[in-house]
């Protein structure tokens, strides 16, 4: 059956989207917005169609994980995923319980930016791995209140690097959807259309391991140029109709996709009244969907697992490595000499002996790196013989000082592999004792110079 559906943004003429639901049990419906978040209009929906999933999503005026996005400093290093996921889920929480039982899903941010198509930098990789943490956490306390979770929500196209995804499926581990937005991106003139960032998913979907693959929501759909106008006035209805259709018939191929919601329905703000799906358009919908039975899968799409590669060994980044030191100097101020000993033993000092290997053949960068190392195990002596002070002086003039130099970054040591079984350990401890693997950290890494994205990625950032 056809995969297409609503996205209400209001419940302006709600016979019309009642009819609709009722006469064509879609898959999904998504809500968005204190409006459409209506306890007794969607009642009257679930009524005409209990089996449709609803989707919601509520309105946040700041997503502070991508609050980056818009300071002078490079704050994704600073940033605590945890905390941030706990204030939204609160902020959330008093229309998740009075919509019990009525929106089956949830979605937490959206379309956060994460990259740009310039070369990946430390700092895209560090945005990834705090939405991974926001969303393991924003997951668990969905569950918690006995709700359903739609990881990550992302805008056309994006990530733009697929190897992002690595770092992403611990999200998608703990959620039951993935969210993903796909539009089909005009020129300026409405006359040609690319269809490139369609059923991107399915690229995405190749790179997952297998055990963190989730049923895929695309819960915003359509015709977008670059965010600023929707198909109304630009293409007749027959002709959109035409273009979903296609896009429909390549949804219906993979069963892993629950369906995708059409932006927007029930407009009621001027600025995106060219997207308007709402009257003529939801009944020669409701139409098409009707008429179209399940095409026969004589050609399935078959989602092609990445290569096989030996499984990598435990990983320790330098920016963690940084955070960890920088966590034992705390502990050293506020007396806490035992814990600055446990994370220079556990974590500190043997990512030092998992790097040496790297700097071998530079001498002078090898020596840099082996004095640091010596006086990260120094100052765990002193700490032993009760010189708390002059080791958080060691650590501070010392390790973390070479740790934020360009020798390590230089060299490209931005993380340590070692086939010991060891440094799996302290992997886990050391990612443990900061709450998701995201640490507090200030090394700066230069920011690269951030693209506008072609129409063919368009970005609609505004309906957050």
């Amino acid at each position: 059956m056809s995969k297409l559906s609503l996205h209400i943004s209001d419940w302006l003429d709600p016979d019309i989207a009642y009819d609709f639901i009722g006469d064509t049990r879609p898959p999904v419906v998504k809500v968005f917005g204190n409006v459409a978040l209506n306890d007794t209009k969607i009642a009257v929906a679930k009524q005409r169609s209990p089996t449709t999933t609803f989707v919601g999503r509520m309105y946040f005026e700041h997503q502070e994980i991508e609050r980056d996005e818009l300071a002078p400093r490079d704050s994704v290093f600073n940033y605590n995923a945890v905390a941030d996921a706990r204030n939204a889920f609160n902020q959330m929480r008093e229309i998740v319980d009075k919509l019990r039982g009525l929106v089956d899903v949830w979605e937490g941010y959206n379309e956060i930016p994460i990259d740009t198509p310039e070369p990946l930098t430390e700092r895209e990789f560090q945005k990834a791995r705090n939405y991974n943490a926001f969303t393991v956490e924003m997951a668990r306390l969905m569950h918690d209140a006995g709700m359903k979770y739609a990881a990550y929500s992302f805008s056309t196209g994006n990530p733009v690097h697929v190897e992002l995804w690595d770092l992403l499926v611990d999200g998608l581990r703990a959620s039951d959807y993935l969210a993903l937005h796909e539009y089909i991106a005009p020129n300026q003139a409405f006359t040609e259309f690319n269809t490139t960032m369609c059923n991107k998913y399915r690229e995405a979907y190749a790179r997952i391991p297998a055990d963190a693959r989730k049923p895929i929501l695309i819960t915003e759909c359509g015709v977008d140029y670059n965010g600023e106008r929707g198909f109304k006035d630009r293409v007749p209805l027959p002709e959109y109709l035409r273009m979903l259709g296609d896009y429909d018939r390549e949804l219906m191929r993979d069963s892993y996709v629950v369906g995708a919601t059409i932006f927007c329905y029930g407009i009621d703000n001027k600025r995106w009244q060219t997207y308007d799906i709402g009257g003529p358009f939801t009944r020669v919908l409701r139409e098409y969907i009707l008429a179209t039975p399940t095409p026969p899968l004589e050609t399935p799409v078959i989602v092609e697992p990445p290569p096989t590669r030996p499984a990598e060994p435990a990983l320790l980044r330098l920016v963690e490595v940084f955070g960890l030191a920088k966590q034992a100097r705390d502990k050293l101020e506020q007396g806490d000499g035992e814990g600055a000993r446990a994370i220079l033993k556990d974590s500190v000092v043997p990512w030092f002996y998992a790097t040496a290997a790297q700097h071998s053949p530079d001498l002078p960068n090898a020596h840099a790196h082996t004095t640091a190392r010596w006086f990260g195990e120094e100052a765990s002596r002193r700490i032993e013989a009760g010189k708390n002070q002059e080791a958080r002086d060691l650590i501070d003039s010392e390790v973390l000082t070479w740790l934020q130099s360009p020798g390590p970054r230089a060299l490209g040591i931005l993380s340590a592999t070692a086939p010991a079984r060891k440094l799996k350990a302290v992997v886990k401890k050391a990612r443990a004792k900061t709450g998701l693997g995201v640490l507090s950290a200030s090394a700066k890494p230069k920011r690269s110079a951030a693209k506008k994205k072609t129409a063919a990625k368009p970005k609609r950032r505004s309906t957050k």
